[in-house]
């Protein structure tokens, strides 16, 4: 018997969803990704413009997108207001990462919407279990943006798959209908795709940092706090990001507690950093992608994208190699 996921993502033509990554989930790119036949998502921040989040939510549910949006757990623990704000516009799907909330959780259940946990090692999985959502985002180190580095998306999306009957999405490198089709043949039902969708057409992500990721290679992205140090972020110190190494990593990663101290004496560095975000200055302002970022050569829009993942299927029977 299929779960409400499984049946959500039956009815789909292609079963990934763009990933819900603030900074480059908007409404554009969540739209033309539920239109070309996936999940759109939007990507919530910790604190979120609530006006525009809920004008995002409403053109969707009038479009008649099929769409969802992410949450920060540990920011919805301080306010339940962006939560409430996109409910309101009756999701498809709703992801929570990053922490535990159980009023979130509530309010999730008390509507239709399809609930799915992030989780990033074997702790958090055994906390999605026991909780019993309706999907597991099984999130692997090589994946862009925040989370845990403790493995590896290919060994934890089969540790999962022995570990609970709930239905699995891969998230981490996942970049290619063959990348796709390599998950769904080791236990998932479909993929949460980052750092492909983050260059497409519809994407927030300025066309600087489009190329910064058209450029990257094997090898250039780290896993760091050392951007949200100078931020003062409220990043929860266990969950670093993967971004495009830069000037900025490449002098403070490794030396994150003399950065904390600088941060903690002067402004100048959280100034320099808010400005660099701001005018697009990627020599210091992080870019965050995954490892899936050395396999992407182009912008394509949204809907070139889900139709080229379509063809997983024939990766999947041996039709091609």
């Amino acid at each position: 018997m299929m779960n409400a996921l499984s049946t959500l993502l039956a009815a789909r033509e292609v079963p990934v969803f763009n990933a819900s990554m603030a900074g480059a989930a908007g409404v554009e790119l969540a739209s033309a990704v539920g239109a070309a036949g996936g999940i759109g998502m939007l990507g919530v921040t910790g604190t979120p413009d609530l006006s525009m989040l809920s004008r995002s939510g409403e053109r969707l549910h009038n479009d008649g997108a099929v769409w969802g949006a992410g949450f920060l757990s540990f920011a919805l623990e301080r306010d339940m207001a962006p939560l409430h704000a996109v409910l309101a516009h009756q999701p498809a799907v709703v992801s929570l990462g990053f922490g535990g909330c159980d009023d979130a959780i509530t309010a999730i259940r008390e509507t239709p919407a399809v609930l799915l946990a992030q989780v990033g090692n074997a702790d958090e999985l055994e906390q999605a279990a026991d909780a019993r959502v309706d999907g597991i985002i099984v999130r692997g180190s090589e994946a862009g943006g925040h989370g845990r580095n403790d493995i590896g998306a290919l060994p934890f999306l089969q540790l999962a798959a022995q570990h609970t009957d709930i239905p699995l999405v891969a998230a981490g490198g996942v970049t290619t209908p063959r990348g796709l089709a390599a998950v769904i043949a080791a236990g998932a039902v479909g993929a949460w795709v980052g750092t492909r969708f983050a260059v497409a057409t519809e994407s927030q992500f300025p066309d600087a940092a489009r190329q910064r990721v058209i450029d990257a290679q094997c090898g250039d992205t780290v896993y760091t706090r050392v951007f949200d140090i100078a931020q003062r972020s409220s990043w929860p110190p266990h969950y670093g990001g993967r971004a495009l190494s830069n000037e900025f990593s490449d002098t403070w990663h490794g030396r994150e507690d003399d950065l904390e101290r600088q941060v903690a004496a002067t402004d100048v560095i959280t100034a320099d950093m808010n400005d660099a975000r701001a005018s697009s200055r990627f020599d210091v302002g992080p870019i965050y992608a995954g490892e899936g970022s050395a396999m992407i050569t182009r912008v394509e829009t949204a809907a070139e994208i889900v139709d080229d993942f379509a063809s997983y299927r024939d990766y999947l029977h041996g039709s091609r190699f």
